[in-house]
């Protein structure tokens, strides 16, 4: 069986208003496994870690920006390390942190020097990436130029394979291409021309058949579900997700 977890950012507009009943009704859907972005609902970590433990969730994952990994980060390794965190990951990048090739560099750095401070605690750091890393500097993919000057294993990837489409990209060939460094995938599928926005696991166009058979043969230890702008109720989107992820065979 596939690990199959939920980013919270999907459901953020439920968690402003009910987090710890939003996490309850993620966990009856049947996720297991949920990816943070930078919020616990007030919760200090012990507490989080109680309602997690309560609820039979783990955070397997979180999303962090840049500013991040620098100032405060040992203080953020021990909150997520109470908390049972495996990986931790640049989560965007602002227009001003990518300029150039040079930025992409500094990027490396200020990540290879945080990956060695999160190993002590046994967690992995990664890139997750947008449409924008597909994007060439100076002939080479931002995202080539970016991992290709970090020591992989060090840091890791997180495809997100909608927004590789989205560049023009095909998910599975970019999936086999950061063979050895892909533990992590966010599953999100993309609705028709001309907007191709993102829209509900399994009610759009990109071939998870593909995309799943292809992440099983090269390791990857957690699929996130994710949605950026659910239309409509955000957690019946996360809950029409999961149902399809059951009725297709993909779990």
């Amino acid at each position: 069986m596939r690990n199959i977890g939920l980013q919270l950012y999907t459901v953020r507009e439920s968690a402003k208003h009910d987090f710890i009943g939003t996490l309850r009704q993620v966990s009856h859907m049947g996720y297991r496994g949920i990816e943070s972005y930078g919020h616990f609902g007030g919760l200090a970590p012990r507490e989080m870690a109680a309602v997690l433990d309560d609820l039979g969730l783990s955070l397997i994952s979180g999303h962090l920006g840049l500013e991040a990994f620098s100032r405060g980060f040992e203080r953020l390794l021990d909150d997520y390390a109470t908390l049972g965190t495996r990986y931790l990951g640049l989560a965007w990048l602002a227009p001003e942190q990518r300029l150039d090739a040079h930025s992409y560099h500094r990027i490396a750095h200020t990540l290879e020097k945080a990956a060695l401070m999160a190993q002590k605690h046994d967690i992995t750091l990664f890139h997750h990436n947008h449409d924008f890393e597909f994007v060439r500097l100076d002939g080479t993919p931002a995202l080539d130029i970016l991992l290709g000057a970090c020591d992989p294993s060090l840091i890791k990837a997180e495809l997100d394979v909608y927004w590789a489409a989205f560049a023009g990209e095909d998910p599975v060939a970019t999936m086999r291409r950061l063979e050895g460094r892909l533990p992590l995938v966010h599953l999100k599928d993309m609705g028709p021309e001309p907007a191709r926005a993102d829209t509900v696991l399994g009610a759009g166009s990109l071939d998870f058949d593909a995309i799943l058979q292809a992440g099983d043969a090269l390791g990857v230890d957690w699929y996130f579900v994710e949605q950026d702008h659910p239309v409509g109720n955000d957690l019946e989107s996360v809950g029409t997700a999961m149902a399809n992820l059951k009725a297709r065979g993909w779990l």
